[in-house]
């Protein structure tokens, strides 16, 4: 391991034009090919892009990086394709716009954003809901009386999204994020002409100008004075929040938790343009207390599609499927099979453990995830499970 690293700094600081792909180290070809093939499938969508703007072809729906294209092809001949700002077509405003290598950065933003966070989020919640096998099954439950057989090819936006969202899978979403969002830390930014003041607890803090913040996503997310709480079952003599629990989502009527209706997060964060029904049942946290896509005029501008994508993926899983931790460390099949339901029970138990322990050793790699430990799950269908009798 210690020539590996000395070659390594020998190759990328002594040698002037280093080519990642000759070096003899595995993560640096896996790295090189990785790097090589993203640049390949971007600049093939960014010339997809540019020839459908050129044709005067139109794009349904959010197309943000078509709309980028438009900007800079739509009307106009870029001057260079190597960088150089394009400029509007003769005889109009000299206005620059977006060059090739700009529009490709925003691609890269937009791909490690939009797609990134949402699969680490999806993530998480399978393995939280093999860990906690009851919430699964009252969200199979709920999907059934939803949802029944349909063919998710045939299941309507319209008619679905409010319900899925206010429903036990809402519920289980907003306790992923809540637990692991995707940026544990949002950097914010005093501006550099005048101190601001802000109020903590009925103290004022004057933060200085130009000074740079990181909001303790996590720490807010689990602060007892916001949230519906009581006493773990995991961590007895602890309170519940480190532990993954949806129903604290799910109020009862003429409840509103800790905060009241005056002070709860807006709500677009819980429902959006598409009505204001779709989580009428949840808990609403205070303003700033629930922020996994940030808040505010700089709030993630993709938080609605996120939140599709996870209702929508979770959705097609547990129609028809049923997620457990795998077992094969301590025990194969026949031996399971031959266990009486205490043997089972401790057997699911140690994987619980485990799975746990796991999930506290996240780290932030661009994005909270396990690399390279993982959590080993086994996937069936309906019928077939082994331990959720475990859990009734």
């Amino acid at each position: 391991m210690v020539y590996q690293y000395v070659f390594t700094v020998l190759i990328l600081y002594a040698w002037p034009n280093p080519m990642p792909e000759y070096i003899p180290i595995r993560s640096f070809n896996v790295t090189h090919e990785s790097f090589a093939n993203f640049k390949q499938y971007i600049n093939e969508m960014l010339e997809e892009k540019v020839k459908q703007t050129r044709e005067g072809k139109a794009t349904k729906g959010m197309d943000i990086l078509g709309a980028l294209v438009r900007s800079s092809y739509g009307t106009s001949e870029p001057n260079s394709r190597q960088g150089s700002p394009a400029r509007a077509e003769k005889g109009s405003i000299d206005k620059p716009v977006l060059t090739d290598a700009e529009i490709l950065g925003n691609a890269f933003v937009m791909i490690f954003a939009g797609h990134e966070t949402t699969a680490n989020s999806i993530h998480f919640a399978l393995i939280e809901l093999a860990t906690y096998l009851k919430p699964q099954k009252e969200a199979q439950k709920q999907i059934e009386e939803i949802l029944g057989d349909k063919r998710p090819e045939t299941w309507d936006y319209d008619s679905y999204i409010n319900i899925l969202l206010g429903s036990i899978l809402g519920a289980i979403m907003n306790e992923q994020l809540r637990l692991m969002p995707p940026e544990p830390t949002i950097p914010k930014s005093v501006c550099k002409n005048q101190d601001q003041e802000i109020t903590i607890d009925g103290k004022k803090v004057i933060l200085p100008a130009g000074a740079n913040i990181g909001v303790n996503v996590i720490g807010v997310q689990r602060n007892p004075k916001y949230w519906p709480t009581g006493p773990s079952e995991i961590n007895p003599g602890h309170n519940d929040l480190n532990d993954f629990k949806p129903e604290r989502w799910v109020m009862k009527a003429g409840t509103t938790g800790n905060c009241s209706p005056a002070e709860s997060q807006d709500e677009e964060d819980f429902g959006g343009d598409t009505g204001r029904d779709s989580s009428a049942g949840l808990f609403k946290p205070v303003t700033g207390s629930y922020i996994p896509f940030s808040a505010g005029a700089h709030s993630c501008l993709g938080r609605r599609l996120a939140q599709i994508e996870i209702i929508a993926v979770l959705a097609v899983i547990f129609q028809k499927y049923s997620i457990e931790l795998a077992v094969d460390e301590w025990a194969n099949d026949e031996e399971v099979a031959k266990m009486t339901k205490e043997e089972r029970r401790a057997l699911y138990n140690k994987a619980q453990i485990r799975s746990r322990e796991t999930l506290r050793s996240a780290d932030l790699v661009l994005t909270l995830k396990l690399s390279p430990k993982f959590v080993p799950l086994r996937v069936v269908r309906k019928g077939d499970e082994r331990f959720f009798d475990l859990f009734d």
